[in-house]
């Protein structure tokens, strides 16, 4: 499939914000094989630590830094990270924090790969992230950005559907606007990053009691302060805000947001999207450690893109509607048993919605018809243009989610276990009425035609055990294995898991890992041809080895090697070398659907270097490199570079406190240059029409990406409240950085054209809070 994304948005984006920064300390050192259960305790965000691995009892106080028996630990730095309102706490103004975490006390040291971990304060306060956490996350090492005008990413030369997203334990198919069937991307966040507590992105590795997905799992808390607060803000991404207050013996959080930049874009002419999101959150929880939580979120988005058939140099002829909506709302129940055991039950319903209409203004390239140089404008359309429907699709792909887990933990053993079942319902009415001009084929006529509809429901289950166990104080062995049953199609998969870490010493650690995935491809790719729907669940296969050295909260390294074997890729069956990890794509190109099957595979590995420092209470620095190879391979069993094959992937970012409420943030990112699909010239000029040369499919590549964004924010309290103010650039330098080529249908002295990602760009806006 080659979707067509929103065009011409270059540079208005998203949500914006700041906060004053934050340092973390140690608390005392408490042994953690012996858990106390503790009041709420009054603490400064500085000096409170929560243990890497959450699974825990109730409110209690323990030192994750230190192994069962008092043997050193040398895991990665435990400060929890702070959130906005932990944030604007002081020595003066202490914050109150409800240490509680969810299940039982964590005996045993976790043996999972290092998670990438930030709390809402750094996120918010990063230069070019517009306070967005898809945005945030492409700093984390292995990592990459699909565009500047997309806060879709890929991880490990993974596909975006292959990420996992859950929310306060919950899983959400998508949490960003403007989201397209099968991606995990989209324009901006559905979720206020306000509204966050903390996000933990791991990029492989992971254990059994996760949704199975190929590439990442990343896990968003919510607020856990428990106190009353009040945000509100605006800035060139929109205006909005939240409140959490005590409600019905619990606590209740509410947040929501509106873009403004179609009726900024609206000033000049332009088709911008928008957008706007809401979350509700309550939360009530008792003295042992039982607590419910009720979550949702939700969003509605629209867009228009109409180019203008007067302009010689407009990139397509196809006229784009969209609208949609997404809403994911769920229960979360956690029963303490024991001081050692709990359970949690979850129920959960997500909904997306998409209408997709397009036209194309060309019935027939052959015989183009010219209007004249665009002298008076196209807002008002075009007389005599006749444009030929190609594309309708208004579709709901929704599932229901039932699902209980049991973790029971000692001194040296923890026990892991838990079922799911899952109600699929793909609604899809999706009709190509006149066909389309492929643009993987120089038939001059209109194919790959398909039209189809679904209304039914199908069940997925899944059932998993994990052990862990710590033999020896410096040692961790972790196995556990997942099943999984899909009655679409008849498919059952089992995935094994193991683990280990050894603690060399204080300060150094080696970790090992292998897991094996599994997860059907989307359904609207498995409904689009009769034939597709005998495709199996896509796999892959993690082995991952890991260095570790930490000097406390001061600063920890991480070396990690990995290898990703893919197997049952689809596989386009028309053209040999196509598959789903390299489906030649531009933003302007016409949705297809291809006919495949699960013959194609695919390796992806590599090794990346990361290292966090904090300099004293005024200077943090992430700083990441990866080298990485990823490719793919169709019918044709010729491995060649996947969409999501970037060799080089360079981090840097720094968060400085300047004194007297200035904090000044910096990024830079490098990567190798993209890799695309040349057009077949010839035929595309004869056609005047793009037509990708798929015997070179992805043989070219781009100049490497670099960019460099900062951004300066202020602080003024105001009666004991906080208004902050930030400005910032994108692109600081204005380098241009290939999106990618083009076709220009009206040009007929160059039709291809470069398209670049986004110049120089400012973000500012401001924020106030009542704490």
């Amino acid at each position: 499939m080659v979707k067509s994304s929103p065009s011409h948005l270059f540079s208005l984006l998203l949500i914006a914000g700041l906060a004053v920064g934050s340092s973390s300390a140690a608390d005392k050192d408490k042994p953690a094989h012996e858990p106390h259960l503790i009041p709420a305790a009054t603490v400064t965000p500085r000096s409170h630590d929560r243990s890497q691995k959450e699974t825990a009892l109730a409110k209690l106080e323990i030192n994750p830094g230190t192994a069962p028996n008092g043997g050193a630990s040398p895991a990665p730095s435990t400060a929890e990270p702070a959130s906005l309102f932990d944030a604007i706490g002081t020595p003066s103004h202490p914050v109150r924090i409800t240490v509680e975490v969810r299940g039982t006390v964590q005996q045993v040291d976790t043996t999972e790969p290092v998670s990438f971990r930030a709390g809402a304060q750094e996120i918010i306060s990063s230069a070019g992230t517009y306070g967005d956490i898809s945005r945030y996350l492409q700093t984390a090492p292995g990592v990459v950005s699909s565009s500047d005008m997309s806060n879709e990413f890929f991880v490990r030369g993974g596909h975006p559907v292959e990420n996992l997203f859950l929310v306060d334990g919950i899983e959400m198919p998508n949490i960003n606007s403007l989201a397209m069937l099968g991606t995990t991307g989209g324009f901006g966040p559905m979720i206020d990053t306000a509204t966050v507590q903390r996000v933990s992105l791991a990029t492989g590795g992971y254990d059994a009691r996760y949704p199975e997905r190929l590439s990442s799992v990343t896990e968003i808390t919510t607020l856990e302060t428990g106190e009353e607060h009040r945000e509100g803000d605006v800035g060139i991404q929109g205006f909005g805000g939240l409140e959490e207050r005590a409600f019905g013996g619990g606590n209740l959080l509410l947040s929501a947001h509106h873009g403004i930049i179609n009726a900024l874009g609206k000033s000049f002419g332009a088709h911008l999207p928008a957008y706007t999101n809401a979350l509700a959150r309550f939360r009530r929880s008792d003295a042992v450690g039982n607590r419910l939580t009720l979550l949702d979120v939700a969003g509605m988005d629209s867009l228009d893109v109409v180019p203008c058939a007067k302009d010689a140099l407009e990139t397509s002829t196809i006229d784009s509607h969209y609208r949609g909506w997404r809403n994911t709302a769920g229960l979360d129940w956690q029963q303490v048993y024991s001081p050692r055991s709990f359970g949690v039950v979850s129920v959960s319903d997500s909904e997306q919605v998409e209408h997709i209409n397009q036209d194309d203004q060309l019935i027939d390239p052959l015989h183009q018809q010219y209007y004249g140089p665009d002298d008076d404008g196209c807002s008002h359309g075009v007389p005599g243009l006749v444009v030929t429907p190609v594309y309708l699709d208004h579709s709901n792909d929704a599932f229901t989610t039932a699902a209980y887990r049991y973790e029971r933990s000692t001194t040296r053993v923890a026990l892991d276990a838990g079922t799911s079942v899952q109600l699929d319902r793909p609604h899809f009415a999706i009709s190509q009425p006149a066909g389309m001009f492929s643009p993987y084929s120089a038939d001059p006529g209109r194919s790959d035609t398909t039209s189809f509809s679904s209304a039914f429901a199908t069940a997925e289950t899944a059932s998993f055990g994990q052990i862990t166990v710590q033999p020896w104080r410096v040692l961790g062995l972790s196995g556990g294995a997942r099943l999984q049953t899909f009655a679409f199609g008849s498919h059952t998969t089992v995935t094994p898991r193991a683990s280990a870490r050894w603690s060399i010493n204080r300060s150094w650690a080696l970790e090992a890992s292998y897991g094996s995935y599994a997860q059907l491809p989307p359904y609207v790719y498995m409904l689009a041809f009769a034939e597709n729907r005998i495709m199996r669940p896509m796999r892959a296969t993690h082995e991952i080895a890991g260095l570790d050295w930490s000097r406390g909260a001061k600063a920890q390294l991480h070396i990690e090697a990995f290898d990703k074997q893919y197997d049952d890729i689809p596989a386009s069956t028309e053209y040999p070398s196509v598959t789903f990890h390299n489906m030649a794509s531009s933003l302007t190109d016409q949705v297809v659907w291809l006919r495949m099957n699960s013959a194609g595979r695919g390796r992806s590995s590599g090794v990346e270097i990361s290292d966090t420092s904090h300099f004293g209470s005024r200077l943090d620095l992430r700083a990441s490199v990866a080298y990485s190879r990823a490719k793919f391979a169709g019918i044709d069993g010729v491995m060649r570079s996947s969409n999501f094959d970037f060799p080089w992937i360079v981090n840097f970012a720094s968060h400085q406190r300047l004194g007297r409420g200035y904090e000044l943030s910096t990024r830079y990112t490098y990567t190798t240059g993209r890799p695309y699909t040349p057009y077949d010239v010839p035929n595309s000029r004869a056609q005047d029409r793009p037509i990708y040369d798929v015997a070179r499919l992805n043989a070219a590549r781009g100049p490497f990406y670099s960019r460099l964004d900062a951004q300066i924010d202020k602080d003024i309290r105001v009666h004991g409240r906080h208004l902050e103010l930030y400005g910032g650039v994108e692109n600081l330098l204005n380098r241009t950085n290939l999106l990618c080529y083009m076709w220009e249908p009206r040009n007929f002295y160059q039709p291809v054209t470069e398209a670049d990602q986004t110049p120089i760009f400012p973000n500012f806006g401001i924020r106030y809070l009542i704490h």
